[in-house]
């Protein structure tokens, strides 16, 4: 095994790149063809979790992602069941960083080849995804592609609303303000470019036991049909994505309705730490900075990785959750309240942070870690 660091962007994705291309394209598309106050006029929100349109007295919120290279490993072990999870879990975990409650799904299935045992089984994954997501399944597209696809692809959209005035924006944000972690599931669907480049140059087997102990106490892995034994390096690192809408939803229902732990102002932000890792809570606050000082309890596999790519801390904490799927801020006052009312919920849950108000950055109980705005 070789001992060179490895990285995302030897793997094949550069998310500096990929951030500029981004911006790029939103840059291209110019104005929108509905005018403020018009339903279906754009609402500027900060973030960019989710895609925000008038209607009327609400505020329909859209999101669009996919399973992304997570869905190689699972066809390499012919191990389907779970990515339909994923393709909901990332695309309602999105909605509800705005404050938005998930409301329908569609999603969008590529192959070079029709499969109808293929398509049953992400029927059966997807429908379980919508019901832990108290979502509508309201439809989708299938397409044969070959010649233009090599091997399946899925993603999807979801919509959720808000009523208008109540979206979640990180505005109110302010040093001091508390970070409340919720712990993952695992990987989740994010970074797995890098991780079977990990596993090709480690030798591992994924039909093996996992050589590192899978055990962690705020998650269960979910086993393939028929499995008996250990578990297997497969299993582990296809648990699908945690969905957040049990706890967060019913926060943010309870904060409005005026029976939750705190009142919806002190609801700040939130945050679904996908792609970029960490780094996605720049994207919360233009100036305001964010201390790491307690990190949730790392799962075993995040190790594994790290030792067998030797790949740096910085970069795991840029490409993968670490443990930690969803970050809520709230006021200082009501941190201790919101946190018994989310980990009576969501074992695992616990305080991990604070806000700062010196300088837009991201900092880490592990001095190595520090992301500067972007």
């Amino acid at each position: 095994m070789g001992d060179k660091p490895m990285d995302y962007a030897s793997s094949g994705v550069d998310i500096d790149a990929e951030s500029r291309a981004v911006a790029s394209l939103i840059d291209s598309l110019g104005s929108s063809a509905r005018a403020p106050g018009q339903k279906g006029a754009p609402v500027p929100l900060p973030g960019g979790f989710g895609g925000i349109v008038e209607f009327g007295d609400s505020r329909l919120a859209l999101a669009t992602d996919g399973v992304g290279s997570k869905l190689q490993l699972a066809s390499e072990l012919g191990r389907l069941e779970g990515v339909g999870i994923d393709c909901v879990a990332m695309n309602v975990n999105d909605l509800i960083c705005v404050g938005a409650e998930p409301l329908a799904f569609v999603d969008y299935i590529a192959v070079p080849k029709t499969d109808p045992e293929v398509h049953s089984v992400l029927g059966v994954s997807l429908a379980e995804g919508c019901r832990a997501a108290r979502v509508t399944l309201a439809g989708g597209e299938t397409a044969t592609l070959p010649g233009i696809v090599t091997e399946l692809d899925l993603s999807g959209t979801a919509l959720g609303w808000f009523p208008a005035g109540h979206a979640i924006t990180g505005e109110g944000l302010e040093g001091g303000d508390v970070l409340i972690g919720l712990p993952s599931s695992g990987i989740h669907s994010n970074g797995y470019t890098l991780v079977r480049a990990v596993v090709e140059r480690s030798g591992a087997s994924l039909d093996e036991a996992a050589p590192f102990d899978p055990e962690h106490d705020a998650r269960g892995i979910v086993r393939g049909r028929g499995s008996e034994g250990p578990l297997t390096l497969g299993e582990v690192l296809l648990n699908p994505t945690r969905i957040y809408v049990d706890p967060l939803v019913d926060l943010v229902l309870a904060c409005r309705n005026g029976d939750g732990p705190c009142e919806s102002a002190d609801l700040k932000a939130m945050a679904h730490i996908t792609g970029g890792g960490l780094s996605n809570l720049l994207r919360l606050h233009e100036t305001l900075g964010w201390h790491i000082d307690d990190p949730l309890p790392v799962p075993a596999e995040f190790g594994w990785l790290a030792e067998a790519g030797s790949i740096e801390s910085r970069e795991m904490h840029r490409t993968f959750n670490m443990g930690m799927g969803m970050v809520l801020a709230v006021s200082e006052t009501v941190a201790d309240s919101v946190t018994r009312w989310l980990a009576e919920r969501l074992p695992g849950t616990r305080r991990v942070g604070v806000v700062k108000d010196s300088g837009r950055r991201v900092t880490h109980a592990d001095q190595s870690v520090v992301f500067e705005h972007y």
